[in-house]
């Protein structure tokens, strides 16, 4: 009973953590088993479990994946997601330094969202944020149009691959 008791929950903590985190993600300090075993309060219960020390190291540890990437010593997990489509020119003389202008002015308004401009031939296009959900595009959205009132229509949420950070 015990042994059915704990295999469901394992399970549900590996439902419920998300596939691609739980595969690639790592805790440097304890693992879920250690915090499942630590009594919290005096009387309290004390849970035990009893498994092979080969599946309590794999828990936790992570794996090398094709949507991995280091970068500056950070490790950030690349899936799919919302971005905020700031910026799209064409005109060669100009397009890069609008992009890089709304840019500076975006980091010095939200300094720890992540800015990215970029060029697809003919385009310069300045990407803002990395987020999981639409809603939580959505709300960064509406600051934006705020501060770049005269582009208004043309800010608007994209889907792309987005890097969110492990470490």
């Amino acid at each position: 009973m015990k042994h059915r008791f704990f295999s469901i929950l394992f399970m549900s903590v590996f439902m419920l953590s998300g596939h691609h985190l739980f595969v690639c993600a790592q805790s440097p300090y304890f693992s879920i088993f250690d915090l499942l075993e630590r009594s919290s309060k005096p009387g309290a219960g004390v849970v035990i479990i009893h498994q092979s020390e080969s599946l309590k190291q794999l828990v936790g540890t992570r794996i090398d994946c094709e949507n991995i990437d280091v970068i500056n010593g950070k490790t950030y997990l690349i899936t799919e997601g919302y971005r905020i489509q700031v910026y799209s020119g064409n005109d060669q003389r100009t397009s890069k330094g609008e992009a890089i202008d709304k840019q500076k002015k975006i980091k010095e308004l939200y300094p720890d969202i992540g800015t990215y401009v970029t060029y697809y031939a003919p385009f310069w296009k300045l990407h803002v944020g990395d987020y999981r959900s639409y809603e939580e595009a959505s709300h960064m959205l509406r600051s934006l149009r705020e501060i770049f009132p005269q582009t208004k229509n043309e800010t608007y949420i994209i889907e792309d691959k987005i890097r969110l950070l492990l470490d």
